[in-house]
């Protein structure tokens, strides 16, 4: 006796009982390019991670591979990668200029970041000295 089936989206579902009957088979040439659609956006997260990234030029604390320090005009010290750095950016050209704008910039954020953190413990009571504030408040001074 033939099993009873029942045929929902191009999938069969049967009772489990004895051959597999189908009437007729939709689409199996299609599923390797369905499948193929469905991998494409893990694959291509995947070979994305293998494309080289930039890293950034400068950094605030020196780690390695930022290990040459170099201050701002605004007396802001940070590090950069290569010893080439003054050949890339010389003093005073539009480029190293932007870019200890960007140091600047960065250094305010965190500085105020830490700020708000000192403020917070202050408001707790669990600290008077504000020395992250201290800093931000010369900084905007000078500037």
């Amino acid at each position: 006796m033939p099993r009873a089936t029942t045929q929902f989206s191009g999938f069969t579902f049967g009772t489990g009982m004895g051959p597999s009957v189908r009437a007729h088979d939709h689409g199996s040439g299609n599923f390797n390019i369905r499948a193929l659609v469905q991998l494409l956006p893990i694959l291509l997260v995947i070979l994305l991670n293998f494309l080289p990234s930039s890293a950034p030029i400068y950094a605030l604390y020196r780690s390695y591979p930022y290990e040459h320090q170099f201050v701002s005009q605004k007396g802001i010290n940070y590090y950069v990668k290569t010893t080439k750095f003054e050949q890339e950016y010389p003093p005073n050209s539009p480029e190293r200029v932007a870019l200890e704008v960007r140091v600047e910039k960065d250094y305010i954020s965190i500085l105020a970041q830490n700020c708000r953190a000192e403020m917070q413990r202050r408001q707790w009571g669990s600290t008077r000295e504000m020395p992250h504030c201290d800093r931000l408040k010369q900084f905007e001074a000078v500037a």
